[in-house]
């Protein structure tokens, strides 16, 4: 029999990412340690270096909806987030961030950034406040900078990383998170986070969002897509904006849209002869309007609302002295929780010994039998 634990995905909950929640039994909690442990060794590794470190997602000290384990919270975070090169890089929130600074508990011995929960039925949230958030951003001349999350999408196990966030309009802010590959869970809880910066009431600001995924996809189809210039002597450049699955093609001074697959759309860009394959997939079919934005050239299907994409700003190099002191407590604490445990990442299995060649070499003289002590055969007569 398998003593082997493979938790059920639940139905609606996304497979795989790294803010995928995952349901577990006690012997799942377990197994969430021992990889804890694991995931922990391998970012003690990676700490002992001074270059590039990626961020990471690892299990949560608690549930979002708790204030307990504080310090526990913020230890994680720590050693979940991107460090890169001594000087360079993009500033954490701070963990003392309050504008009293009386005494507490943070690294610098001042009190902690006050954090707080949002939420609604399919996702929870614990970050810094979002006054907090605003207040940093204002100061600094709204920079890019990374912020501490714990979430829990569906009830599943909670985890801890990090999003990177910009203010780039009065109620604007670009949000993306950080530590592994992107899917539907990433995508909602970085569109949980730019719901609650861009409310102006965030305590009731997801309650109000009933599909983060669609919210996200609204978002971007709100930014259009780009024109490309093509190989043509007919077409100057097209494009294809998958949310309302129109191609865009410019011909001189004139943009024309039609409603068409990405199959057609990629034929006619990777075609030798594209306004040919234009003229027999996409001119005949169903046209479609579309814009295009004088400020970014990024085109949109008509009625769409269009929001120019701004993106992330360059490192500003604020703050690098509160990301080296948190790499510090980031390689302390990793270090404990790993203690005695191997990094899996990287680890390679020893090649298989080369067979030895027992054949004698030529003109060998033949090696005396070894005496035993035992009697020997007897010769036949």
């Amino acid at each position: 029999m398998s003593t082997e634990f493979k938790a059920r995905q639940p139905k609606g909950i996304p497979v795989g990412g790294q803010f995928a929640p995952d349901r577990h039994s006690e012997s799942g909690v377990t197994l969430n340690q021992v990889r804890n442990r694991e995931l922990m060794a391998e970012r003690r590794e990676l700490l002992k270096t001074s270059g590039y470190i990626p961020a990471a997602t690892l299990h949560a000290a608690n549930a979002p909806t708790t204030t307990e384990r504080r310090g526990e919270w913020w230890n994680r975070n720590f050693v979940a987030a991107e460090y890169r090169a001594a000087g360079k890089g993009y500033p954490q929130m701070p963990d003392d961030y309050t504008p009293a600074r009386t005494l507490g508990h943070a690294m610098s011995g001042h009190r902690r950034t006050h954090r707080m929960n949002y939420g609604n039925k399919d996702i929870q949230l614990r970050m810094p406040s979002v006054t907090s958030i605003k207040r940093f951003s204002k100061e600094h001349m709204n920079p890019t900078f990374d912020v501490p999350v714990s979430v829990s999408i569906k009830g599943g196990a909670p985890v801890q990383g990090w999003v990177r966030v910009t203010k780039t309009g009065p109620d604007q802010w670009e949000t993306t998170t950080l530590g592994g590959p992107k899917g539907d869970a990433a995508d909602q809880v970085a569109e949980a986070a730019a719901a609650v910066l861009e409310s102006r009431r965030p305590t009731a600001a997801l309650s109000r969002v009933s599909d983060l995924l669609e919210a996200r996809k609204q978002r971007e189809a709100a930014r259009g897509s780009e024109l490309n210039p093509i190989k043509s002597s007919f077409i100057d450049s097209i494009g294809y904006d998958e949310p309302s699955s129109t191609m865009a093609t410019r011909i001189g001074d004139k943009l024309y849209g039609h409603k068409v697959t990405k199959q057609f759309f990629d034929a006619v860009r990777s075609a030798e002869r594209p306004g040919a394959v234009f003229n027999k997939l996409v001119r005949q079919g169903q046209g479609s309007g579309v814009e295009q934005c004088s400020k970014c050239n990024r085109f949109s299907a008509t009625g769409v609302s269009h929001t120019c994409p701004t993106g992330h700003k360059p490192e500003s190099g604020i703050g690098l002295d509160h990301v080296e002191r948190a790499r510090t407590r980031a390689s302390h604490v990793a270090a404990t929780a790993s203690r005695g445990v191997d990094p899996v990442l990287d680890r390679k299995v020893a090649p298989a010994a080369a067979p030895v060649n027992t054949a004698p070499a030529p003109g060998a003289q033949p090696v005396p039998a070894k005496k035993t002590g035992l009697p020997g055969r007897r010769r036949r007569v």
